[in-house]
């Protein structure tokens, strides 16, 4: 009694799992068969155009040009009317630092002067008026000197530029060399791109520049490039050099600003060219999909490839769900089974994942089925959007391009994959450990005959 359970018991489980198997597969089938028929397609036509090529950076912006206005004596601050963003012109007055120190050195130095004149007057002897000259030419320079330091308490701007600091105020008392105010010029407003070591050897000095600022709507600045580093800087095992930019006309723009950098590299003038997306790579050579005239299936190299690569699911899910079949009929008759079953499994799984790979990348081979045929080309220059065709095409031409198959079917079908390959491994799994408890067992060559 208690092995016609077991038997039954084991019996259930085997129709469980063949049947699980079974279903999956011809599910898994019809997914992929659904798929590759609703592959759709996009025509574009060769043309040409104005082709750039241009290298992308962020930046942020600073001035080559900017001063701090500092005091040239200890005094205190007289005059000052400028405020943080007030313009000023090279030479402007800014303010005074006056100092009692600085003006009685004056007074006292022209005294000294007079006093030595009136002794060169009362002189008597030639030497005496010679000593004198030399006293009254002493008496001079300190003068000069006193009176030139009394002139530096009046600050003037060094440069044409706008107040981006203003640190004090009249009355406030300041050291020599402290910062009343910082000016820039925004003539001088520049842009410090990181550009990455591969695109680096493409930028040239002088090169034009498109520039916008997230800060900024709706407006494009133009640049140049006006220096590029010798030396690059290393992060995280990547290096970038640093290129600088100019603006032509910095309106607008103030210091600190994020900036999108284009640097136009290069630029081909009246290019036969092609999106991007609709460039074929196979083993090394290029190809485009032209569109058939008469819109009939006449591609047999588009229709074997679809045919190889429509296969490969299929394969791989009764791959999966035979072998669990086969796993659990020899079960009965052959313990270990099982094993091998779930080798051919998991390879079945892997053919499955490979396809959804390349289905994701936009190469499927249904992609090339009777809509059209491949035809070889060359090809020259290239940026992100374009490229251009130098050989293989001719303007007017329409090339399809297929869409991406990324979809929630394929997502369900790599889903249901996951399972399903181990699914048939599972069932041959059972077969064979329970393949050694009833009908004939295997065990290393030797066989013996169990009865009930």
């Amino acid at each position: 009694m208690k092995k016609t359970l077991i038997k039954i018991l084991i019996a259930c489980l085997i129709v469980g799992g063949v049947g699980a198997g079974g279903y999956y597969g011809y599910t898994k089938y019809k997914a992929s068969k659904a798929t590759v028929a609703t592959v759709q397609y996009i025509t574009a036509t060769a043309r040409k155009m104005n082709l750039q090529v241009t290298i992308q950076g962020t930046g942020s912006v600073y001035a080559a040009n900017q001063k701090d206005i500092v005091a040239n004596n200890n005094g205190d601050i007289k005059g000052l009317s400028l405020n943080v963003g007030d313009t000023v012109k090279k030479g402007a007055k800014i303010c005074t630092v006056y100092s009692d120190q600085v003006q009685q050195n004056v007074t006292k130095a022209s005294n000294n002067l007079q006093k030595q004149n009136l002794q060169l007057a009362n002189a008597k002897t030639d030497d005496a008026v010679t000593l004198q000259n030399l006293a009254i030419s002493d008496a001079q320079n300190d003068l000069n000197s006193a009176i030139a330091q009394r002139d530096k308490m009046t600050i003037t701007s060094p440069i044409d530029g706008i107040v981006i600091a203003k640190n004090n105020d009249n009355g406030d008392s300041i050291q020599a060399n402290k910062a009343i105010l910082t000016v820039v010029d925004p003539t001088s407003y520049k842009i410090k791109v990181a550009v990455d070591e591969l695109d680096i050897a493409k930028v040239k000095q002088g090169q034009k520049t498109e520039i916008k600022f997230g800060a900024i709507k709706d407006k494009t600045y133009e640049g140049t490039v006006d220096t590029i580093a010798e030396t690059g800087t290393t992060s995280n095992n990547v290096t970038t050099y640093d290129v600088v930019v100019s603006i032509k006309d910095p309106s607008g723009i103030k210091l600190g600003m994020n900036a999108n950098v284009s640097i136009q590299v290069e630029n081909k003038e009246n290019a036969l060219v092609i999106p991007t997306e609709a460039l074929v790579e196979r083993n090394g050579n290029k190809f485009v999909l032209i569109e058939n005239s008469d819109g009939t299936n006449t591609s047999s190299n588009g229709n074997s490839q679809k045919n190889a690569e429509a296969s490969t699911p299929s394969n791989g899910q009764n791959t999966g769900t035979n072998q669990g079949g086969n796993g659990q009929n020899s079960g009965w008759n052959q313990g270990g089974s099982g094993q091998s079953s779930q080798g051919r499994s998991n390879n079945g799984q892997r053919n499955q994942n490979g396809q959804s790979s390349r289905n994701a990348s936009g190469y499927a081979g249904a992609a090339y089925s009777g809509k059209g045929k491949l035809v070889p080309i060359k090809t020259g220059t290239e940026n992100e959007n374009y490229i251009e065709v130098t050989e293989g095409l001719t303007e007017g031409e329409k090339v399809l391009i297929a869409l991406p198959q990324v979809s929630t079917t394929n997502n369900n079908n790599n889903l249901r994959n996951s399972f399903g390959g181990s699914m048939g491994g599972f069932g041959g799994g059972m077969g064979g450990n329970f393949g050694g408890q009833g009908g004939t067992r295997n065990n290393g060559g030797n066989s013996s005959t169990k009865k009930n």
